[in-house]
């Protein structure tokens, strides 16, 4: 029997079970001195024996004991072979949650960007006050400045919504260089620090968003794992539920559904970490519904259907998070809909899709456009060619008029192009399908 990754690794490093432990007792004492861990952790050989045991499941450790875990081994828990249980996969037997392999951050004194990219400075707004404070061995970075970062992240995720993510990722990205750039380089006390590091991430996994929705799929991976792996360093349960739920929207695109479904649940335990609002649940049961709608699955995505919509339906609180504050009835009802349209379920999901067309408002364009495509698609497969014709020039009227630049929006247009053009001596869709290859090519 094959050993357990703990186990190997620990060995590989002429470790006995006796020292590794004393070891990360010392570093979990020197995390919890700096305030990098809410409460120290204690380690035993018993449990360091529970990890490394050939037996499944493994003991899943608390978010402060996955901190020094990961710091010491310089692997995710994960990788060690420690995920937390999510049930029963569709066979009936044991589903173990688990995230793919992901490039640890490393942070250095001196590196400053963890992104490729030559541009290193500073936002215009900001370089005024910071040029000359950066370069200078006693910069102290001001709370205005971190606040200020962090309504220009939530502005840009209230752009992303109206007009798509194209024009959004990279000015996100120079946010993102200049906040590390702070991070790295500046000074401040515990509390600006971890504020700093959060923001970093929601920078991080919103530039993750914004390249998936320009249709940059390998740079949004990249982006997602950085900010899972930020997340898991520091316990951040709430940027990990954001990011899995984001990672497993882009796996149902990329036809990924059984992944989609790992992320999903992945992010629903991470969730229970920090007691989530039903706000949360709804969005990860619906994003978990899309990866069981890919792989036909109807039992689980009917069940994973209701789940969102209960946990919808006991209405907003104070405690949600400004990520799902789009989850509204529209936005709801046009995933649903989606699911349909993979199930297979087309004159379902042209009622539903439609539906949502109707409720959706100005402040989401993108997602309104979005939603046009699929109804066209829905149309298509149920034969109601005039149906498709209407949703789709009211699609091409929201890209040329309500300024929506989502790479996505152009993908889904073209799917319909293809599907239209079967149909093309049909009233009007010679001509549509003149202005949709304008678009597309």
């Amino acid at each position: 029997m094959s050993r357990s990754p703990m186990r190997a690794l620990r060995e590989s490093r002429n470790r006995t079970q006796e020292k590794a432990v004393g070891e990360l007792n010392a570093l979990a004492g020197r995390l919890a001195a700096e305030g990098r861990v809410s409460r120290r952790p204690t380690f035993t050989v018993r449990q360091m024996s529970k990890w490394e045991s050939e037996s499944r499941p493994r003991p899943y450790p608390h978010p402060d004991t996955r901190v020094v875990l990961e710091l010491y081994f310089q692997r995710s828990v994960e990788d060690l072979g420690l995920h937390p249980c999510t049930g029963e996969d569709a066979s009936g037997t044991s589903a173990m949650a688990v995230a793919t392999a992901l490039p640890l951050v490393e942070h250095s004194a001196i590196a400053v960007p963890l992104l490729a990219g030559d541009d290193q400075d500073p936002p215009p707004w900001l370089a005024q006050t910071t040029t000359d404070a950066a370069g200078a061995a006693d910069w102290k970075i001001a709370e205005d400045e971190v606040a200020l970062l962090r309504d220009a992240a939530d502005d840009m995720d209230a752009q992303d919504q109206q007009f798509g993510g194209n024009r959004l990722w990279r000015p996100t990205r120079a946010h993102l260089l200049w906040v590390h750039h702070m991070i790295d380089r500046g000074i401040y006390d515990d509390e600006l620090g971890q504020r700093l590091h959060a923001l970093a991430g929601k920078f991080t996994t919103s530039l993750g968003w914004f390249s998936y929705d320009a249709g940059l799929h390998t740079q949004a991976r990249q982006y997602f794992s950085e900010a899972l792996n930020a997340a898991i360093l520091t316990g951040d349960d709430v940027l990990s539920s954001r990011t899995l739920s984001n990672m497993a929207r882009q796996a149902v695109d990329l036809n990924k559904g059984r992944e989609a479904i790992r992320f999903a649940r992945l992010a629903q335990t991470h969730a229970g970490m920090w007691s989530a609002p039903t706000r949360v649940s709804a969005l990860l049961a619906i994003r978990e519904a899309q990866g069981h709608a890919r792989v036909g699955d109807h039992f689980n995505c009917e069940s994973a259907i209701k789940r969102a919509w209960t946990e919808w339906e006991r209405g907003t609180g104070d405690r949600d998070p400004d990520w799902t504050m789009f989850l509204n009835e529209a936005e709801l009802v046009c995933l649903e809909g989606m699911c349909r349209l993979d199930l297979g379920q087309t004159a379902r999901a042209k009622t539903l899709l439609a539906r949502s067309e109707r409720l959706q408002d100005v402040a989401h364009s993108r997602n309104r456009g979005m939603c046009l495509g699929r109804l066209a698609a829905a149309a298509i497969g149920s034969r109601d060619i005039d149906r498709s014709v209407d949703a789709t020039k009211k699609a091409i009227g929201l890209i040329r008029t309500a300024g929506i630049s989502s790479a996505r929006a152009v993908q889904q247009l073209k799917i319909v192009h293809d599907g239209l053009a079967p149909h093309d001596r049909a009233s009007g869709v010679g001509d549509l399908l003149e202005e949709l290859r304008a678009i597309v090519a």
